[in-house]
């Protein structure tokens, strides 16, 4: 039997292993959430990158559930997340994670590699996937899987750890919902905004702008374009670039799916003195924006034309609506849509 000297001894030892693993409890909670949450489709080291070295708890966790709606967090206390995981199939839920970031369309921030659908939103990541698998839903439109990464005090913009975060729980979401969708590609890094003179344009889908009839920029100088997105985008984007100051000139936006009519129709109304005869529902123009629609795979297609709206705009009304004209043009040929309704030459009054 040991001695009562040699029991203390153990007994203090134990004691300190235990606070030593106590105090540094941060350093290997990411991965033991990242073996417990999420159905195992989080990496610790991606967590360790985000999560704030303090005591954290297991939060909501419906991975492995069966249920149509994953959900994974880790807790700073009782209730309030730090990061929270998402991914939903079910077209309420879809409408409702889509509305949270698009109460109006705005252009999105374009951070992933464009092999990604995928962008950062108002709280964090967001990637947006077609479903051949499910089929359609009750209503006849086809399914999406979107994930969603929100984070709260966690970090103050885009970050390699939450996009391959967000990349991760879709493969693993898609994989659980039966949703069929091709697996993603890890980002190394994030996507950082570049631009490239007209000329190079032409081998993107942006490339129609090389034929398009331009104005001449402010400066003189040749315009630059952004093309941060591939042909078979949930929402896809060319961008004309003012050469002098780097500032758009013009935004154009192609946006896929039911979900984008009741944004769309808010924008329209926020914007545009919509004149008698006319409704939400329309394509139109105003001074510095303008909407057209069509019919994409049986669904909705918005486009949407921004410009500056400052007072040394370098285009015009009637130029922007060429050009919007042109860029939906192209975007229902390239996906094989029907219907395309664009503003006709009459510019309406912008709402002040």
């Amino acid at each position: 039997m040991p001695s009562r000297r040699a029991l203390i001894i153990v007994t203090l030892v134990l004691a300190v292993v235990a606070g030593g693993g106590y105090l540094t409890k941060p350093l290997w909670q990411p991965w033991w959430y990242a073996e417990t949450l999420c159905g195992d489709h989080v990496s610790g080291d991606d967590l360790a990158e985000l999560l704030p070295r303090k005591r954290l708890q297991a939060g909501e966790d419906t991975f492995g559930s069966g249920h149509g709606r994953l959900v994974c967090a880790v807790n700073e206390d009782e209730g309030h997340f730090v990061l929270r995981m998402e991914a939903q199939t079910d077209p309420s839920d879809v409408r409702t994670a889509l509305g949270m970031e698009f109460t109006i369309p705005t252009t999105p921030r374009y951070v992933f590699p464009q092999e990604v659908p995928g962008f950062y939103g108002k709280f964090g990541p967001v990637i947006i996937q077609k479903c051949p698998g499910p089929g359609h839903d009750s209503r006849g439109h086809k399914r999406l899987l979107i994930t969603r990464v929100v984070s709260h005090g966690v970090e103050d913009d885009a970050t390699p750890a939450s996009l391959r975060i967000a990349v991760s729980v879709a493969n693993g979401a898609d994989s659980e919902l039966g949703c069929g969708a091709d697996p993603l590609p890890l980002p190394e890094r994030v996507v950082e905004p570049r631009t490239m003179p007209l000329k190079q344009a032409a081998g993107t889908m942006c490339g129609w702008l090389t034929r398009a009839p331009l104005p001449k920029s402010p400066s003189g100088a040749g315009w630059r374009v952004a093309a941060p997105t591939h042909n078979g985008a949930p929402i896809t984007n060319c961008s004309l670039i003012d050469p002098e100051t780097g500032d758009s000139a013009l935004d154009l936006t192609g946006w896929y799916g039911g979900w984008t009519d009741t944004p769309f129709e808010t924008l329209l109304g926020a914007n545009v003195v919509i004149p008698k005869g006319h409704d939400s529902r329309d394509a139109l123009m105003s001074e510095d924006f303008g909407r057209a629609k069509a019919r994409c795979g049986g669904e909705s297609a918005n486009f949407l034309a921004y410009g500056d709206g400052t007072d040394r705009k370098a285009l015009s009304a009637t130029q922007m609506r060429t050009l919007l004209n042109a860029f939906a043009t192209d975007q229902t040929r390239r996906r094989g849509c029907t219907g395309l309704d664009v503003p006709d030459s009459t510019v309406h009054p912008k709402r002040g």
